[in-house]
């Protein structure tokens, strides 16, 4: 595990499992009615999805830029 291609996947991959749990956890029955929060007029829960499928497409982008850097030093 000493690639940095793979450190940097594994942390990606520990901060999207953390939010995407949170969320699973926040919308459970034990927390109903913390989902059911109202925030600017959708439920909590509602934006807790939405911040799943934007950390998702934000976090790709983040490996896809490093793998190219990393691809980039290593051609030269």
């Amino acid at each position: 595990m000493n690639s940095p291609k793979i450190k940097f996947a594994v942390i990606l991959l520990i901060i999207y499992t953390v939010l995407y749990f949170g969320v699973a956890l926040m919308t459970s029955a034990s927390f109903k009615d913390v989902a059911a929060m109202e925030i600017i007029g959708l439920p909590l829960a509602v934006w807790g999805g939405l911040l799943i499928i934007i950390a998702g497409v934000v976090i790709t982008r983040l490996y896809l830029r490093k793998l190219e850097q990393l691809e980039e030093e290593g051609a030269k």
